[in-house]
């Protein structure tokens, strides 16, 4: 929302993490290239899994209309050949999907209008069937059926969970070791900024509803740490003045009933995209040119144990400068300390990592972190992805025909990070906003396509090829000059996708292709590994 007015001057291009490197080799010892022809729907949707069975690399195809019918087919590796294995219409429209796991099979999670359930496509039946209570809007495009993320494994048990937003809590449904799922249970306090303007937007937060592109924002606002060193994570919310945290019992539940903690460590507002409502009131002159003042705000960017030593440390993003879109940021860590059945932490950060690029994209999806181990040692690295968003960066790219995106990598050692970044490496795409095909938005990928444990950068910079830039031992990182593999470029980062298929520890690539009338088409690109 924050961006739509610079979308409209500037195309809207994207960027997507996946998780990890290796020395070069000849494009034909990287990937097998697989094409399947998904037939001609007006929408559709591909999740990669192993459905039917855990033996076959699969995808799930889910088709949706504008009548609200929808249909999921399964398509199976086989002898070099990607069959239908299942096809089904299924009763109701389905307003978005996700996958859960269950005992090593993976599940279509379906939800409709106030319930979500389970597709166990071994039976061809639906199961598992939980109540759930949320705004949800439909997609704006009637019969789309988008793939919204709503599962994670909430209580460390290593199965998958179940966490879908509303406005005034999150309905959680557990995993239990049969597969089974517990009633969904509400949990957490209601959305902060629901009478709101997001920037550009005429309706509030509220009126708007929950739609699939906000709902990373909401489940920003859920952190999971075990706040009491007890071994079990607990489940954390920040409540305007206070965190408010629901401990795991032995049985891996909640409880229902919230204890409350303070913490040091000044913050404005819970997650990035709170940034979107700060500015309703700027035009987008005083936007772009810097008229109205300098600003500065720290979100709370989450929980995590970056040093290993079993305590949660604290990180936070500080947002400044004139001009939003050029905005530069810093995430400031605070490890945590051990306190009387709690954890605490300082006001002063342990370790502070400057953006090289800017940060205030991590509202909209133009700026992207993740924590990744970039050389494979063990030690949780920084990653982080941004594009040039900026007056600058709008004006290289009508003048030079080109869009920038930076991926930075922080090294963690003994326990500390850089303050600036160990690489910075630049992927450059051309601006054609007239070309038939559409813009090439700058997508791309990081993951261990060679099983070497370094993380590999997938870059599409062209529309016929694919730029993947092995990692490397040493300072370097990354391979100086990447692997040219020829395939149809994605999109943008809505339709690829890295997935360990085959689950032979490397990751494999799937690009989906859209087409408005002819058939769809997904290239799977199997991971062969290095030399």
């Amino acid at each position: 929302m924050i961006l739509r007015t610079w979308a409209a001057w500037f195309a809207a291009w994207t960027l997507a993490f996946g998780s990890a490197w290796t020395v070069a080799a000849e494009p034909a010892e990287l990937f097998e290239i697989h094409e399947i022809d998904t037939g001609a729907a007006p929408y559709q949707t591909v999740l990669p899994g192993s459905f039917t069975t855990t033996e076959h690399p699969e995808l799930a195809v889910v088709e949706g209309a504008v009548g609200g019918e929808t249909r999921l087919t399964i398509h199976r590796l086989e002898a070099g050949a990607w069959p239908v294995v299942m096809e089904t219409t299924l009763d109701e429209g389905v307003l978005f999907v996700d996958v859960a796991n269950v005992d090593g099979r993976d599940h279509p999670v379906l939800y409709r209008r106030g319930r979500i359930t389970l597709f166990d496509a071994a039976t061809a039946r639906e199961c598992c069937a939980r109540t759930v209570g949320t705004a949800y809007r439909a997609a704006p495009d009637a019969g789309a059926v988008p793939r919204v993320d709503v599962t994670r494994d909430l209580n460390g048990d290593g199965r998958d969970d179940l966490v879908v937003p509303d406005t005034g809590e999150f309905w959680i449904a557990l995993q239990a070791p049969d597969g089974s799922l517990s009633d969904a249970v509400p949990l957490g306090p209601p959305e902060p900024h629901l009478n709101a303007h997001p920037y550009g937007e005429p309706r509030t937060y509220g009126e708007a509803g929950i739609t699939s592109e906000q709902v990373p924002w909401y489940l920003g606002r859920v952190h999971a740490m075990d706040y009491d060193r007890d071994g079990r994570g607990d489940l954390v919310f920040w409540n305007g003045d206070r965190f408010e945290v629901h401990r795991q019992d032995a049985a891996g539940g909640f409880l229902a009933a919230a204890e409350t903690f303070d913490v040091e460590v000044p913050f404005d507002f819970d997650g990035a995209y709170a940034l979107a409502f700060q500015f309703d009131d700027v035009g987008v002159p005083s936007l772009l040119l810097g008229l109205g003042g300098r600003f500065e705000y720290t979100v709370l960017h989450g929980f995590r144990d970056l040093n290993a030593d079993g305590l949660s440390d604290l990180v936070t993003l500080t947002v400044a400068g004139r001009r939003l879109f050029s905005a530069r940021g810093r995430f400031d860590i605070h490890f945590g300390r051990p306190t009387p059945g709690g954890t605490a932490f300082g006001s002063t950060p342990d370790a502070t990592l400057e953006t090289p690029g800017p940060a205030a994209g991590m509202a909209s999806g133009y700026a992207t972190q993740r924590y990744l181990d970039v050389d494979g040692d063990g030690a949780t690295d920084f990653g982080l992805a941004s594009v040039d968003t900026g007056l600058g960066g709008m004006v290289r790219a009508m003048a030079g025909k080109s869009v920038t995106m930076d991926l930075a990598l922080y090294r963690q050692r003994d326990g500390d990070y850089p303050r600036r970044p160990d690489l910075v490496r630049r992927v450059r795409t051309p601006f054609a906003p007239f070309d038939r095909r559409g813009v090439l938005f700058p997508t791309v990928l990081i993951g261990d396509v060679t099983g070497d444990g370094r993380v590999d950068l997938l870059a599409a910079e062209r529309w016929d090829r694919l730029s993947v830039f092995l990692g490397v031992p040493g300072p370097e990182l990354l391979a100086a000059d990447p692997v040219q593999v020829a395939v149809q470029a994605p999109r943008d980062e809505r339709t690829a996708m890295l997935a360990d298929l085959d689950r032979d520890g490397r990751q494999d690539v799937v690009i989906h292709y859209p087409s408005d009338g002819a058939a769809h088409r997904v290239a799977v690109l199997m991971a062969r590994g290095g030399p």
